[in-house]
């Protein structure tokens, strides 16, 4: 049974992998666009985006501006230190661009970790802190101004 197939059975066989192989891509191709739209949704403009869909009043997004790390060395009072600076000012002026208005900005710095050494010659310790500072941005909705 099906030992030999005519060339209208392989025909047919050929088109049914054909099809399964057609709809699998499909299958792999919608799982890539929704993954990409949840990455999408969970960056600040996307977000911005998906609120103002929404009706919100406000949207608040919270982005790091500034991150400092610092390692306090034996016996001296410097410190080592690292630090990088970002602007936000493209994230804040895209989620503008969508719709929404700035209203209010405020800041906090994020301890992430600490380094103590022993004092030379003193007693004591010396500590380094690192951290994050953080913009905290509220927009508001123009729709209910």
């Amino acid at each position: 049974m099906g030992l030999f197939k005519s060339e209208e059975e392989k025909a047919a066989a050929a088109a049914a992998r054909a099809e399964e192989d057609r709809l699998e891509a499909l299958r792999r191709q919608e799982a890539n666009n929704e993954r990409v739209r949840q990455q999408w949704l969970a960056s600040p403009v996307g977000g911005a985006e998906a609120a103002l869909a929404a009706g919100e009043r406000f949207y608040e997004v919270q982005l790091a501006v500034n991150e400092q790390e610092r390692d306090a060395m034996f016996g001296d009072r410097r410190y080592a230190a690292s630090g990088q600076v970002t602007s936000a000012a493209t994230t804040l002026g895209q989620i503008e661009a969508i719709g929404w208005r700035l209203e209010h900005v405020g800041y906090v710095y994020q301890v992430t970790g600490q380094s103590s050494s022993s004092r030379v010659f003193v007693s004591g310790e010396d500590t380094a802190v690192s951290g994050v500072t953080v913009g905290i941005y509220l927009f508001r909705n123009p729709a209910f101004a």
